[in-house]
């Protein structure tokens, strides 16, 4: 082993429990660190967690990805003007889009997509000062944060090239809270971030719902997949005639725990 390979670092945190893993260079196997409890979906909950794995690793110097279970996130479509003209704009008319529909939160942080044309873009929201918390928490260990991401575009970065170019219906399951984005005709027509399940006939009603309230006909449903950290057996039944396809990420590990298998995803 290289003693230049940099130590690699992922912390997941779930509203029931976070983990830190380490992933040694070019190493497949992925090491739990430590683990401990994690009280609520609130800034404060989640930071507490992280500083709990991070004092109970002892880790030394190393690189350090944060997900964050989408429990934490809000999602939003955005429509952005052809007038705007750049990220920080873009991140400003974003924030007027979550204040008009979530209420105004005066800590929350915009996270928007690279899309380089006006359009329809899927914004993601960290609020109550979560970001500048998990921040804080990390610079208090040897640790250097490289990444702090919602695991719903963590893992649809990973497994964009699975998908179809422009028409899919994209699941992620965690044990207890769902999202759903669906593209048609290259665009985006909706997110959905809810609190269902993941058991095969509630994420079928969630799919088919969805895919009514975005205006697809009857028989216009796009493929479907759907990605359940640590259930990558679960298979979810037809949604208008479709029949979707559970993916997992290639060499993510983790096996049955969903935490785990989260942090596979990513690291």
């Amino acid at each position: 082993m290289s003693p230049s390979w940099t130590s690699r670092f992922t912390a997941v945190i779930r509203p029931d429990r976070a983990a830190l893993v380490r992933r040694q260079g070019s190493a497949p196997q992925l090491q739990l660190q430590a683990e401990a409890p994690c009280a609520a979906a609130t800034p404060q909950a989640a930071a507490a967690a992280l500083a709990d794995v991070l004092s109970r690793a002892g880790t030394a110097a190393g690189e350090l990805t944060i997900v964050l279970s989408n429990e934490f996130v809000q999602y939003l479509l955005v429509s952005s003007p052809a007038q705007v003209g750049n990220r920080a704009e873009l991140s400003a008319f974003a924030a007027v889009c979550f204040d008009e529909t979530f209420g105004a939160d005066p800590g929350r942080v915009i996270l928007t997509g690279r899309e380089q044309q006006p359009g329809v873009r899927i914004a993601a929201a960290l609020g109550g000062g979560l970001l500048a918390g998990l921040r804080e928490t990390a610079a208090r260990s040897p640790l250097r944060v490289v990444s702090i991401q919602p695991y719903l575009s963590a893992v649809f970065n990973r497994l964009r090239r699975t998908l179809p170019p422009s028409d899919f219906a994209f699941l992620v399951a965690e044990p207890d809270r769902s999202c759903l984005m669906l593209a048609n005709k290259g665009a985006w027509r909706s997110v959905r971030n809810t609190a269902v399940p993941a058991k095969p006939r509630e994420l079928a009603n969630l799919i088919e719902r969805e895919a009514v309230l975005a205006g697809l006909g009857e028989h216009e449903m796009p493929p479907i997949f759907v990605h359940a950290p640590g259930q990558d057996g679960l298979q979810v039944p037809a949604c208008q005639g479709v029949v979707p396809r559970t993916i997992s990420c290639p060499g993510a590990g983790g096996g049955p725990d969903p935490l785990l298998a989260m942090a596979g995803a990513v690291a």
